[in-house]
């Protein structure tokens, strides 16, 4: 029956895609999204770089493990490039360059291309920068501009052609357990499956509280980000994505103009989430504080949810009080650029394999990931900063 599966995946953004299409050689799928389109929401909003030095550390190991997926997909995943060239800026002031240099040392310790410089030096990859405003900077040149949608699409394209289903339209109402799995019952109808995967995003704790499992602390919080237009002459499709190592903004390149976010964290209800007028204007302050850029105008204000559990590292594997709910959750907007090896974790945990071998030798373990996990914030973690992107 087209209602029945092995899995139902909960959320139809990347999480939910992407780790549908790693179940698929496990058994059938049904993907409930509750939208009337995949990816609304933080997908469909996201900054979509890959950098393997945003996050936390955890999540900076899955998307480095996620790097040769997205450079080489399979074989008629893609009818386009997934990544373009980007690469990334990282702006310390003085009292944070010794930040800088142990996540500098961190990544060049797993291989990754980066150069550690003064400020000034910066100008040559972003000439618009106010380098006194700053000490020290790190550019790695291999960070990516991710094509999302044609990710996506990928991953649809590999759902259906394995026999998957994609409901949209399908919000859950209620879910049950029975002695046979769960019964799923959606605006679209009821659906019955073996295992759940949470991967609902935003909605993740509202899935697991009505399946009457316990609170697991993943939260929604918004962001904002606004586009505007740079000024005549300027450089812009060179431009790398930039990033203070305080956290209070980010810029890039976007469709021909700037998009810059001050990276805002308030939390939020579970919501299509707007930007905030706040940080609008503080997005502004700040570009025009740290560069020579000014901003007579927005083009384009938008906000966006980041699911976060309390030490910001992913929510991933089975629920400690049911072995056949999984969560794939609390991304803190890593969703995009971690994606594929995120997914090959959840899977592989929603089927009892354990960690797979390549992640377990980057240091991921269960327990690390576990949503039954004590999580508390790790204000000592010197690898890499929290990191809130998109995706």
């Amino acid at each position: 029956m087209p209602g029945i599966a092995d899995f139902i995946v909960i959320g139809g953004g990347i999480a939910g895609v992407s780790v549908a299409y790693e179940l698929l050689p496990h058994g059938s799928v049904i993907v409930l999204e509750q939208e009337s389109a995949l990816g609304y929401h933080a997908t469909g909003r996201s900054a979509a770089v890959m950098t393997e030095n945003y996050g936390t550390p955890i999540w900076s190991r899955l998307v480095s493990a996620s790097r040769g997926f997205l450079e080489n997909p399979p074989e008629g995943f893609a009818t386009a490039p997934l990544l373009t060239d980007r690469g990334a800026l990282f702006l310390a002031q003085a009292h944070e360059t010794g930040l800088l240099q142990a996540q500098y040392d961190a990544l060049v310790a797993r291989g990754a291309r980066v150069e550690l410089v003064p400020a000034a030096d910066a100008l040559r990859w972003c000439e618009v920068l106010r380098p006194e405003t700053f000490a020290a900077a790190m550019h790695e040149p291999d960070c990516k501009d991710i094509d999302t949608n044609e990710l996506m699409m990928g991953y649809r394209r590999g759902i259906r052609a394995a026999g998957g289903v994609i409901a949209t339209g399908a919000r859950v109402t209620a879910i049950r357990r029975d002695a046979g799995g769960w019964q799923v019952d959606t605006t679209a109808g009821a659906f019955q499956g073996g295992t759940i995967v949470n991967a609902a995003g935003g909605w993740a704790q509202q899935v697991a509280g009505m399946a009457g499992l316990g609170h697991r602390n993943v939260l929604p919080f918004r962001r904002t980000a606004v586009t505007f237009d740079a000024a005549a002459g300027s450089n812009l499709h060179r431009w790398p994505m930039t990033f203070d190592l305080a956290e209070t903004f980010y810029f890039k390149p976007e469709a021909g103009r700037v998009m810059v976010s001050p990276v805002d964290m308030a939390q939020t209800v579970p919501c299509d989430a707007q930007a905030d007028e706040l940080e609008v204007a503080l997005a502004i302050d700040r570009i025009e504080t740290f560069t020579t850029m000014k901003v007579p105008r927005i083009s384009h204000k938008w906000g966006g949810l980041r699911t976060f559990a309390p030490d910001h590292e992913p929510v991933i594997g089975a629920d400690p009080q049911d072995a056949r709910f999984t969560w794939l959750a609390g991304q803190g907007g890593n969703g995009v650029m971690a994606c594929a090896a995120a997914a090959r974790l959840a899977a592989a945990l929603a089927t009892g394999q354990g960690v797979p071998a390549d992640l377990a030798a980057l240091g991921i373990t269960e327990g690390a990931v576990s949503p039954g996990r004590d999580c508390v914030i790790d204000r000592t973690a010197k690898d890499v900063p929290v990191g809130t992107l998109g995706g």
